[in-house]
């Protein structure tokens, strides 16, 4: 997947040769942790084999829907759920950190409540949870 480079994101050179935005290096490292957390247990962000992705349109951030299959614009008045966002306020609260650490850079993990990925009531095994971490670790997110 190749972005669009902007003038106000500086880019970097990915080892497979292809040059990305730092923004969307950070997609990339939040869309692996999102299937991840879709590929185990409860399967948060993930219906019927469609997994949530985010991406970038016209310098904005959205999210697609996994359920209802609607690109949702994750800038919201007040930091609300957007239309459409068909989960609750954990999963909210945990993609507002994604959102924060795509635009930022900064580790924000349960800076806008719930927890984050640390957070105890998801239902998920204590396994899966660790599993959730580690490759949030390793992708630099935690």
């Amino acid at each position: 997947m190749i972005s669009n480079k902007s003038q106000s994101s500086p880019s970097i050179l990915q080892g497979d040769g292809y040059i990305y935005s730092v923004r969307q290096n950070r997609i990339d490292v939040v869309n692996e942790i999102i299937a991840k957390i879709a590929s185990l247990d409860r399967k948060f962000f993930e219906y019927k084999g469609d997994v949530s992705k985010i991406f970038q349109r016209h310098g904005r951030l959205y999210m697609f829907n996994e359920y209802n299959k609607k690109d949702m614009c994750l800038s919201t008045k007040y930091g609300r759920k957007p239309t459409g966002f068909t989960h609750g306020g954990t999963l909210w609260g945990l993609t507002k950190d994604f959102k924060e650490f795509i635009v930022s850079g900064k580790k924000s993990n349960g800076e806008n409540g719930y927890g984050g990925l640390y957070c105890s009531h998801w239902g998920y095994s204590s396994e899966s949870m660790e599993e959730i971490r580690e490759t949030a670790k390793v992708l630099g997110y935690l």
